[in-house]
Order: C-alpha cells, then structure tokens, then sequence
C-alpha cells in the first residue's frame, strides 16, 4: 500500500512539474494563434534551453516571439525540486532557428533537403 502511495504521489509531483506554465511572453504572429502556440510550447520539453537568467527567445515562421521563463522565474512558482540543473544553460538567450507547428501540434525545426547530383559517366 505504501508503495503505492508513493507512486502516486510521485506521478502528481511529475505531472505538476510537467504542467507549468514554461513561456514568459508570447507575440503573436500572422498564421498561429495564442491558443496553438500556447499549447506547442508547453507540450515541448525545453530542458537544455532554460536560461540561467535571460527569457530565452524562440522565433516562428509567422514572425511569432515565444519568450521562456528563466530560472529564477520557474523556481519562483515552487518547482525548484522538480527543475533538474542540467536543465538551464547560460550561453543562448535566443534560437538560431525558425520554428515552425506542425499539422499535430508540435514544434519542429525545418531543415533543407540537401539534394545530390547523380554523376554521369
């Protein structure tokens, strides 16, 4: 009984960690609206991309700006125990990349399709 207690328990720690609000600011663009960024953004797992002081800056495809809460901002809402360190960087302050939501929902990073040319002999 107590393990299950205990698993339980665990399982709603988890799942209120996974559930925090992870964006700071949110602009929004032309093709996307509050709602679908909103949910892109807190069903990504951000960890690595956290900043240590600095909301960290995502650009999307329609000129939308999601800006990430920062470390002392997550831990501000009591979810020091659950926000691993390894989870926020120092380094970047903003993506090199353009993101883009997909028909399912989730953020992907488009990468060009590098094309051979066949040799002829």
């Amino acid at each position: 009984m107590k393990t299950i207690t205990s698993f339980i328990l665990f399982l709603m720690m988890y799942s209120y960690g996974i559930g925090q609000v992870k964006h700071h600011d949110i602009i929004l663009g032309a093709q996307y609206s509050n709602q679908q960024l909103l949910d892109a953004v807190e069903n990504a797992n951000w960890c690595g991309y956290f900043h240590q002081t600095e909301n960290y800056e995502l650009r999307f495809d329609d000129g939308a700006i999601v800006k990430l809460k920062n470390k002392l901002q997550l831990q501000s809402n009591g979810n020091e125990s659950i926000m691993n360190e390894k989870c926020f960087q120092n380094v970047l302050t903003k993506s090199e990349y353009v993101h883009i939501i997909n028909s399912d929902g989730w953020i992907m990073v488009p990468k060009e399709k590098v094309i051979t040319k066949s040799k002829s002999n």
